[in-house]
């Protein structure tokens, strides 16, 4: 298993604040060495939001482009974020 498989591993079980997904999948990716945090680009996607999950695009510059997208939930009052889906594209 690849580090990005791993950091992936590792995203799909987040749950944080809301406004901290984005951060923490920066972090996690950065822990995991899959890139440095200003290789990581990561935009709010609604075209692949989908039944009540919100779509985010991580866009990881480099020799390689990559890009993972991550589906996450908001809980009832909206403060916090569980990940539902991570996958690379």
């Amino acid at each position: 298993m690849n580090n990005l498989e791993k950091a992936i591993d590792r995203i799909k079980v987040l749950e944080c604040p809301t406004g901290e997904l984005e951060n923490r999948v920066v972090s996690i990716l950065e822990d995991y060495e899959v890139a440095n945090r200003d290789k990581i680009t990561i935009n709010r996607d609604e075209q692949w939001d989908r039944q009540g999950l919100e779509a985010y695009s991580a866009i990881i510059s480099g020799n390689k482009e990559q890009q993972i997208t991550v589906l996450a939930k908001s809980g009832l009052d909206d403060y916090v974020a569980t990940v539902i889906d991570v996958y690379i594209n």
